[in-house]
């Protein structure tokens, strides 16, 4: 069964990208290799104005997945990421996260290339890595240019949770959504927003947004990409952290 469910949605306007993997929507590297192919196969419907990007159930993803981090798997690993990343940054068709629940690690990192970030206020987003000894790369390169530097350092360094209220306040996101009723909220700012826009104007409008940052946000990704495999992942508290992750029990730090 497909782990990434396809909608249209508003009279064919709107695509709809729903990740349905239970438990927690995890984002394995075969999700985000399915979102990507729906990302790219969407830039050939010409009436086509917004996507978003989901998860099925209460929560919208527990993060990537920490076995596919493991020493032997996250080299073939993050460049997916990268990859699905760039691909959001790049489509001239607007993406919208909408966020429930939980959204952590390395689907938050996915969010942070969206155009858009809708959340319910009680949601919770962060990013855990520096827990478990890592660092989140593509955060390292999206989070201090959208949400600043100090907001950077607080999650990824703090490893602070925030929800979707409080990320509000901070700018990071876009609208609240209803806590009961999360599509319809935001099907009505669609409607009332990109909805009734040109697609055509939509489009050049956001490859003009984005054009400026592209070559350096992609130049930044793969840089603390090799950061993190030919460095951090040579260290023995990084992959003591994942190991101890995928045993449940607390790491032992070596400091090293």
């Amino acid at each position: 069964m497909s782990e990434v469910r396809i909608e249209n949605a508003c009279g064919g306007s709107l695509l709809r990208i729903l990740v349905e993997k239970p438990k927690g929507n995890v984002y394995t590297g075969d999700v985000m290799r399915a979102i990507d192919e729906q990302v790219d196969h969407a830039q050939q419907r010409g009436g086509l104005k917004l996507i978003t990007l989901e998860g099925e159930g209460k929560d919208f993803s527990f993060g990537a997945s920490v076995e596919e981090h493991t020493a032997q798997q996250v080299g073939a690993m993050l460049p997916v990421l990268r990859e699905l990343v760039l691909r959001i940054r790049s489509s001239p068709i607007p993406v919208a996260a909408l966020v429930q629940g939980r959204c952590l690690g390395g689907a938050f990192e996915v969010v942070l290339a969206c155009h858009f970030l809708f959340a319910t206020p009680s949601s919770q987003l962060g990013l855990p890595e520096i827990r478990l000894g890592v660092f989140p790369p593509a955060a390292c390169a999206l989070l201090p240019q959208r949400g600043g530097q100090a907001l950077a350092e607080r999650m990824i360094l703090g490893g602070e949770t925030l929800s979707g209220e409080e990320l509000l306040r901070l700018g990071l996101v876009h609208r609240l959504l209803e806590e009961q009723s999360p599509w319809a909220s935001f099907q009505a700012w669609f409607e009332a927003g990109p909805g009734s826009y040109s697609a055509a104007a939509l489009r050049e409008a956001t490859r003009a947004v984005a054009h400026e940052n592209l070559d350096a946000l992609a130049a930044s990704l793969e840089r603390h990409e090799r950061t993190y495999l030919d460095r951090l992942m040579r260290t023995f508290d990084a992959n003591e952290g994942i190991r101890a992750f995928l045993e449940r029990r607390s790491p032992h730090w070596r400091n090293s």
